[in-house]
């Protein structure tokens, strides 16, 4: 029995997303166990003033390597009063850049190198005292090897002239595009992966580069898809930061996409190779609403207060 091309394309992304996302858990997890303090103490500790908790916002995610899984840290912080709730919007603001490092290393195209490096996380894993490092080398090993899988299924997709049309829609009706990355973010729960994917679509040449940053704001907001569940019955507290990280990713995304020509006429300017200019979008993208969003931190805190108030119970 034969089996459809597409199918078979199909079958070979979800494989190759797969793979990256068990790196991304893998690398996850050897970080946390070279943690000697908890990273609860560290965030509480670090977010006294605005910049402080964007640094600690950025920290965190690249240690936690998830945007989403340090929010919802800072949830049950808030919850546990051990945070306020306005000291988290800050480290909401870090975590959109922390999130970027991982795309950033994948355009520089080295995913060759990915068996090479779960081969030394391999050897290091042998030694009891090297274990840690050993399991973080293997999942960092692990993210080349599954969007080296990704890039090589994406490959025959440019010549599927039907796949080509509805993906150029994006190029045609960016908002299509920010609609797109907001629903396959929100079904993986992984920013990350979704714009490796991405990233692998426009080197491939099946994705514009237009479409591809549309594709890009919209992967920032469905990663708040995490935050939201979490916040389900719990306080108001909580709630506000899940509703700070949505409002500041969408109210991000609306603004870049009213200036999405200039923006990639700008990011085009910056490079000529297609896989850096998605990882250039995606970074100025989180930098630039993150450092804008930065000293208005104590306004947002008050309006969310505001439009979220406290639960009156009846006695």
């Amino acid at each position: 029995m034969s089996v459809s091309p597409l199918l078979l394309i199909f079958a070979k992304v979800i494989g190759g997303l797969s793979v990256f996302l068990l790196g991304l858990f893998t690398l996850r997890t050897g970080l946390i166990k070279l943690s000697s303090k908890r990273m609860e103490f560290i965030i509480a500790k670090l977010v006294k003033t605005p910049v402080r908790g964007l640094l600690t916002g950025i920290a965190a995610t690249l240690f936690m390597q998830s945007s989403a899984a340090v929010t919802v840290l800072s949830m049950g912080l808030v919850s546990a009063g051990v945070l306020r709730f306005s000291e988290t919007i800050a480290i909401i603001l870090g975590t959109n850049i922390g999130s970027t490092m991982t795309v950033g290393l994948l355009s520089l195209g080295i995913e060759r190198v990915g068996p090479f490096i779960i081969v030394v996380g391999v050897l290091l894993f042998l030694f009891p005292k090297w274990r840690g490092y050993g399991i973080s080398i293997v999942g960092f090993g692990t993210l080349f090897v599954g969007f080296s899988l990704i890039s090589q299924a994406m490959q025959p997709i440019i010549n599927s002239t039907s796949i080509t049309k509805l993906l150029l829609q994006a190029t045609y009706h960016p908002w299509f595009g920010l609609l797109a990355g907001t629903i396959v973010t929100a079904i993986i729960t992984s920013s990350s992966a979704s714009t490796a994917l991405t990233l692998a679509l426009a080197k491939s040449g099946a994705l514009s580069i237009t479409a591809a940053i549309a594709i890009v704001f919209g992967n920032n907001v469905g990663t708040c898809i995490t935050a939201i569940l979490a916040s389900i019955g719990g306080t108001r507290p909580v709630q506000r930061v899940a509703a700070t990280h949505v409002l500041l990713n969408v109210v991000g995304a609306i603004v870049f996409m009213l200036f999405l020509v200039p923006f990639t006429h700008l990011v085009e300017s910056i490079s000529q190779d297609t896989g850096h200019q998605v990882a250039i979008a995606h970074i100025l993208f989180n930098v630039i609403s993150s450092l804008v969003a930065l000293p208005f931190t104590r306004l947002i805190a008050t309006m969310l207060e505001y439009l979220l108030p406290e639960k009156k119970f009846l006695r």
